[in-house]
């Protein structure tokens, strides 16, 4: 098979994964990837992407080094990408900001759209931050868990803006 036919197949099996990205209009939208090398092993069901890539599909933008995409039965499973840093970002569904994520390392899992950083990691959303050697960010439910490094001096950093209180709670008088 042609190069070019094995990756309009790993494209459309990019897009047709349910469970690859958090923004529901982004299933729909077509995948664009630029690198300076691609190397599809549809046997494996391996894609390695290297060079000053750039992946996106609606809100979804992924830059790094290097992208490898691994499928299984036609189904996507897991994206690692690697680059100093590699970045992902993306909109989630009914949230305001945009989470921009970068690491030197980060694989995202599609089955249970778990998004992994490890070295120099860092997740933002508005102004929320977190920093540290390993994050683990589940994009489904929003949950972001860090740790330090093994290095014993490294240390988690987290901001965390306090929610805005809505005008009507502002207005309203409090009870005694």
């Amino acid at each position: 098979m042609y190069p070019a036919k094995l990756l309009i197949i790993v494209i459309y099996i990019v897009c047709l994964s349910p469970t690859a990205w958090a923004l529901k209009s982004d299933r729909s939208k077509p995948v664009k990837i630029s690198a300076d090398h691609v190397v599809v092993d549809k046997k494996k069901g391996v894609s390695t992407y290297s060079g000053d890539v750039h992946m996106q599909q609606g809100s979804l933008v992924i830059r790094g080094d290097e992208v490898i995409v691994h499928t299984k039965n036609g189904k996507l499973k897991q994206i690692t990408i690697k680059g100093k840093p590699a970045s992902f970002q993306q909109q989630p569904d009914n949230k305001q900001a945009v989470v921009k994520s970068k690491a030197e390392h980060m694989e995202y899992y599609t089955n249970n759209e778990l998004l992994v950083l490890q070295r120099n990691a860092e997740v933002i959303q508005g102004n929320n931050q977190f920093r540290g050697n390993h994050i683990e960010y589940d994009t489904f439910n929003s949950v972001v868990r860090a740790n330090k490094g093994s290095d014993s001096k490294s240390r988690v950093h987290a901001i965390i803006e306090p929610e805005k209180e809505k005008q009507d709670e502002k207005d309203s008088p409090k009870k005694p």
